[in-house]
């Protein structure tokens, strides 16, 4: 999203598929980042997602990508087995 996320998309995300207001390669890391969590070694023979995976992106931002969702998935579990997922506040500006 060239224009980042106002608030009511960001608490829409989960809605990718119904509202179109994500691009079809934002809608693919969407599902990925799903299946990923869900299930992610039932990705290994889905023929059908790896031909759309490939079409929509290069080998090396396949790799960034699932990267990129192993590791929120694991700094996520980390965070909230300890008990410190809401220490933090969150910056909501584009200002760093």
């Amino acid at each position: 999203m060239r224009d980042g996320l106002d608030e009511d998309l960001y608490h829409r995300v989960a809605e990718y598929t119904e509202i179109g207001a994500f691009s079809d390669a934002e809608k693919l890391a969407a599902e990925t980042a799903e299946r990923f969590h869900g299930d992610h070694e039932a990705l290994i023979e889905d023929d059908d997602y790896w031909h759309r995976m490939k079409a929509m992106f290069s080998d090396r931002e396949i790799l960034e990508l699932l990267t990129l969702i192993g590791f929120c998935i694991g700094a996520g579990r980390t965070l909230a087995l300890l008990d410190i997922a809401n220490d933090c506040e969150l910056n909501l500006t584009r200002d760093p």
